[in-house]
């Protein structure tokens, strides 16, 4: 065990003093130990500790970010942030809070991998997007205040984890739970380019058989460049109720979530040059104020039937309500600006709310396990922009389109899906096979008012269904070691602008022409294999991951209107190589007391076009075998902490690969590539126990991010200025920054 430390301990400290950065945070001091290791006191103990965590006996390959290295991030982190310490997942933001995040996994965007929330959807039901999605630059649901761990499922895994748009995996936040004890924190902090920040958390303990949770945090920035402030307010409850001797238990969680403030634009890199990097469009040429409210109730029922038999009900709701009102002219200097066509003042706003129910039953036998369930969710959506020459902007919608709208459109989508899988158990739980299918299907209708985009007024409607075979298995070859191999096929519904080009269909002024939408679902299929060996705190994973994707989805902006339209292309292929190492063991210097813990995160992903295609409404066109744009080619999360108490030090590293930009109006990979670069953390705290009041310990904490004030971009891509001239525009990154907080624990 200290042999495998040392040498994992020596690879990461020469690694990070190569290094200029990190992003990830280790995990020091987790009280849940892992799925599948043993339930002895001596290895719960170690696995507490360690700063990898991989379910041995899982078939896909799957792991665990634990809540001790979420409290260990710094306040300018989100809830998407703290997912690229694992392998795979690239995350970038234009500004603080989340502003305009991107992410991908296994180098797909977030509308081609599902994240959830206790296994609820969280992606748009129109967009298939979390973050950012239909254009909602400055819109977040999900903040660190709303969550105790994160399941990391890569590939299509097994149906009753994977969810609607699981191409590339599965995301779920672990909602907060409530404790049969009383206690609560309250905490502010300030830091970097005017950070503010408090939350308060209040746990009632059991209290007349129900337990209790409130939280609420604030945040607010004025960010790293010019024009993009941001503020955000998330308010979190949860509770528990057992009931009939604990054989029931009722329990739900709410989120709110508020955010408003300016977003940034792209920029072209020359501009940043001359200017620095905080350079922005003056606001008398462009800007963007954002508004967004965000809401998403869970209640259910867990009922266990029979000793073997078990229940359980969840029902939600949620909302998502964005509004944007931005100006610009229609270029500065030779470089085109967005939202400039028609009138330079817009009013975007972005409506949704959907509900649902979502039953599943498990059956415990001998030699396997039976799950069954489903998932029916119910959306509507209201998406509309109005211009003006004058501000603010006054919607003036006609019904025969004379109005001052570029389009008002309604959608309402149905989604169901069914499931089932049987977890078998063999040669004295050595041998585990997992045998699944799901049944998947949307109904959808989308009906546009005539407008500035549309002549006439549109309906489209379709219905389309899919059935997802998988097929996995692990076995253990000896104590600690276990090989895995998985498949699969799913598909996702096509994204609502599949539906625009279907709307201008050629008929009578002020009839309604009906037309099915062309575009069909996106298809993969997935083959997975792989190794790891976990015993105590040492944990080490390695798998290969081959993803063949056909009728992939191919979005045009038109740069003279601004709108965008998604067609089906031909075909893609994926195939990586991922890492993951970690271990902890207590300090092997005298003179140093306390636990030294390191972790190596790694990976290796590969995307190309897999066919010929050319796009005859956009002229672009790619070649087989090119590769794909925004997929860093490497990505490696590294990092080591010491522990002694109430003290906690810890280094993190972030390695970002080459990656090849795209064309910012096709979306189609250019031969431009973007270097490497390291991001570097550094987090510190001390907590103190006092006696004042009803306050037990005080928190002392230190975080710096990009500690050596590395120069990367957020996002970029190259365009085309008015001399027809290509150009490499971009965002910078966050640079330094140092944030401060006191937190009081009662």
């Amino acid at each position: 065990m200290k042999k495998s430390f040392l040498l994992l301990g020596t690879a990461c400290g020469s690694f990070l003093a190569l290094s200029g950065g990190a992003i990830a945070q280790t995990d020091t001091n987790s009280a849940t130990p892992i799925l599948g290791i043993s339930k002895s006191a001596s290895a719960a103990t170690a696995a507490a500790k360690a700063p990898v965590k991989i379910p041995l006996k899982s078939t896909y390959t799957v792991s665990v970010i634990s809540k001790q290295v979420i409290e260990n991030t710094s306040p300018a982190t989100t809830a998407q942030d703290i997912l690229a310490r694992e392998p795979s997942i690239y995350v970038t933001n234009n500004g603080p809070s989340g502003v305009n995040q991107k992410v991908t996994f296994r180098a797909f965007s977030d509308g081609e991998f599902s994240e959830t929330y206790d296994g609820i959807p969280l992606n748009d039901p129109f967009t298939a997007g979390v973050v950012s999605q239909a254009d909602n630059d400055n819109n977040t649901l999900i903040t660190k205040n709303d969550f105790d761990s994160i399941d990391i499922y890569r590939g299509i895994n097994n149906p009753a984890t994977n969810s609607y748009n699981s191409l590339g995996g599965t995301i779920n936040f672990n909602s907060r739970k409530p404790t049969d004890n009383f206690n609560g924190e309250a905490g502010a902090g300030f830091g970097s380019f005017d950070s503010f920040n408090y939350h308060v958390t209040l746990n009632t303990g059991l209290v007349a058989g129900v337990k209790q949770l409130f939280s609420f945090e604030r945040n607010t920035s004025n960010g790293w460049t010019q024009n993009d402030k941001n503020a955000n307010s998330n308010l979190f409850y949860s509770f528990e109720a057992p009931l009939n001797n604990s054989k029931t238990k009722i329990y739900g969680s709410f989120i709110y979530s508020q955010s408003a403030g300016d977003v940034n634009q792209l920029t072209p890199v020359a501009l940043l040059d001359q200017f620095g990097t905080s350079y922005q469009f003056p606001t008398s040429s462009y800007y963007k104020q954002n508004n967004s409210t965000n809401f998403l109730a869970i209640g259910g029922i867990a009922q266990e039937i029979t000793p073997d038999l078990s229940l359980d009900l969840k029902a939600f709701v949620g909302e998502n309500d964005y509004v944007r009102n931005s100006f610009s002219t229609k270029t500065f200097g030779i470089y085109s600006l967005v939202d400039g066509s028609h009138r330079p003042y817009h009013l975007y706003a972005y409506y949704t709310n959907t509900f649902g129910v979502q039953p599943s039953l498990t059956w415990n036998l001998p030699h396997n396990t039976i799950q069954i369930g489903s998932n029916l969710t119910f959306s509507h959506e209201h998406s509309r922009e109005y211009f003006s020459s004058t501000s603010p902007v006054v919607p003036n919608p006609q019904a025969d389109g004379s109005g001052n709208d570029f389009w008002n459109e309604h959608m309402l989508r149905t989604e169901g899906s069914a499931y089932i899988q049987d977890t078998i158990s063999l040669m004295d739980d050595r041998l585990k096979i997992i045998p699944g299918a799901k049944y998947l299907w949307a109904e959808t209708k989308n009906n546009d008012q005539a407008a500035y985009y549309y002549s006439i007024p549109g309906s489209v409607s379709n219905y389309a269904h899919y059935s997802s075979p998988t097929l996995s298995a692990s076995y253990e070859l000896f104590t600690g070691l276990d090989a895995y191999a998985s498949y699969g096929q799913n598909i996702k519904f096509p994204d609502i602008t599949a539906y625009y080009s279907n709307d201008s269909q050629t008929g009578t002024n002020n009839v309604t022409v009906n037309v099915p939408v062309t575009a069909q679902p996106e298809h993969v299929t997935d083959y997975e294999a792989g190794i790891r060996y976990v015993s105590g705190s040492l944990a080490l994973g390695a798998n290969y991951y081959r993803e063949d994707f056909s009728n992939i989805f191919n979005s045009f902006t038109d740069p003279v209107t601004g709108l965008s339209t998604t067609r089906n292309g031909g075909k893609e292929a994926y195939d990586g190589v991922e890492l993951q190492a970690g271990d902890s063991i207590p300090s092997p210097f005298a003179a140093i007391p306390g636990d030294f813990s390191g972790y190596i995160n790694a990976s290796y992903n590969h995307g190309i076009y897999a066919s010929n295609f050319t796009d005859q409404a956009s002229g672009s066109a790619v070649t087989k075998g090119q590769p794909l744009g925004n997929v860093p080619d490497y990505l490696v999360s590294l990092g080591g902490a010491w522990t002694n108490g109430q003290y906690f030090v810890g280094v993190d590293a972030h390695y970002i690969g080459k990656t090849y930009l795209n064309l910012a109006n096709t979306n189609v990979s250019s031969s431009y590539r973007q270097g490497a670069y390291f991001i570097t953390n550094l987090s510190l705290s001390d907590t103190v126990p006092v006696k004042l009041g009803i306050v037990k310990a005080l928190k002392f904490s230190l975080n710096v991010d990009n500690l050596f004030n590395v120069r990367y971009y957020a996002q970029s891509d190259i365009n085309v200025d008015s001399n027809n001239q290509n150009y490499k525009e971009g965002i910078v990154g966050a640079p330094l920054g140092v944030y401060g907080n006191i937190t009081a624990k009662f």
